[in-house]
Formats: structure tokens, C-alpha cells, sequence
């Protein structure tokens, strides 16, 4: 007799097909036993710049990538976002005190919103570093508290020496750097595996056209 899907026993968690396992005290555990410290950075639009910043830019950079000895990610992000939301808190703001003046170059920026929605995409970007500690043990949801824990002790002795690094070369670089904490990374994986979930603009991100 056939067994329904509502009357199969479930013999794997979602949690067993991921691999993260875990993330306590801003860093991420990996099944292989990996923990990840990851570190956002700001940005900077390369085509603004003048020549001389620019060859300033890739020289701080190069720097950067010469002083390591340790392994890193680069992680670039590009995600479309919806800025209706912001057109239309725009158009119902209310502006009695305005000047004229003032009114005139603020419908001539509701307009140059909703242009940029019409006719292109607007893109989010983010830049993340990500430093791994590589342990010779695996790690799984049955892994114990304890276990983490210690695992964690001898992960952060080996990262944080390398994030104050980073920081400090990223300042160098005109860049401020700051490692995420729990909450953003457990948010940050939410979106990866629920990309169609919208993005909440608590803040307007910095917008590539």
C-alpha cells in the first residue's frame, strides 16, 4: 500500500541539506567544521574618480592582496531593488515651507525617481570579506553547545588578529570595514535562500544605475 507524503515518515531536516550550521558570536559554522568571520565594507564608485585616485586606489589595493598570508573571499553582490516604495513616500510628502525655488527642484527629483524606475534597473551592491578557520572536525546540528563553543575559542584567536588587519588596510584604502554581526548574517543568509522576498529599504542603499 502506498504511502502518502502527509504519512511518510520525514527523515531529514532542511537544516541537513544547508551547508551552514551555525551562527553564534558573529560567526558562521560550516558543516566541514569551517567558522567564517565576515567583514562588510563600504564602496566607492571607481568611475568618478580621477586618474590619479584611481591608480591611488589600485596601488592601496595591491598592497592589500601583498600583505596577506592567510586565505580570504571577495564576495560582490548585485541585487535589483524596488524603489517604488521610496517614488511614492516621495510624492505624498508634504512641503507648505518650501520656497518656489525649492518646490520646483524637488518635483524635478520626484520626476528623475521615477524616470530611473521607467527606463533602468536599479541595482544594490555589497562587498563582503570573508575570512575562514578551517578545523579538522565536521559539525552538524547534533553537534553540542559545548563543542561550538570551544571550537569558536580557538577560531577567534586565529581571526581576529586577521580582521583588525583587514580593517586597518581598508582604512588605507579610503574604505571603513566592520565585521557583521549574527543578526545580519542570519538576515543575509534569509535572502540568499528566499531571493524572491522583498528588501525592506530601512535605509536607501547606495544606487548603481
Amino acid at each position: 500500500m502506498a504511502v502518502g507524503p502527509a504519512q511518510a515518515a520525514i527523515k531529514y531536516a532542511t537544516q541537513d541539506m544547508l551547508e551552514v550550521v551555525d551562527v553564534i558570536n558573529d560567526m558562521m559554522i560550516t558543516r566541514n567544521g569551517t567558522v567564517n568571520l565576515i567583514i562588510k565594507t563600504s564602496s566607492v564608485n571607481f568611475d568618478l574618480l580621477s586618474e590619479d585616485e584611481q591608480d591611488a586606489k589600485i596601488a592601496s589595493f595591491g598592497q592589500l592582496v601583498n600583505s596577506l598570508d592567510f586565505q580570504l573571499q571577495i564576495l560582490i553582490e548585485t541585487k535589483k531593488i524596488n524603489i517604488s516604495k521610496y517614488a511614492d513616500f516621495l510624492d505624498e510628502m508634504d512641503t507648505p515651507d518650501l520656497s518656489p525655488g525649492l518646490k520646483r527642484q524637488f518635483s524635478i527629483y520626484k520626476q528623475f525617481i521615477r524616470n530611473l524606475i521607467t527606463n533602468k534597473e536599479i541595482l544594490d551592491k555589497r562587498f563582503m570579506i570573508v575570512i575562514p578557520y578551517r578545523s579538522a572536525s565536521s559539525i552538524d546540528r547534533h553537534t553540542t553547545t559545548e563543542v561550538k563553543t570551544k571550537l569558536l575559542e580557538v577560531a577567534a584567536n586565529y581571526l581576529y588578529p586577521k580582521k583588525y588587519h583587514i580593517i586597518k588596510m581598508l582604512k588605507g584604502m579610503g574604505l571603513d570595514g566592520e565585521q557583521m554581526s549574527t543578526a545580519e548574517i542570519v538576515k543575509y543568509l534569509y535572502s540568499i535562500y528566499n531571493p524572491d522576498s522583498a528588501i525592506e529599504l530601512e535605509n536607501l542603499p547606495q544606487i548603481y544605475v
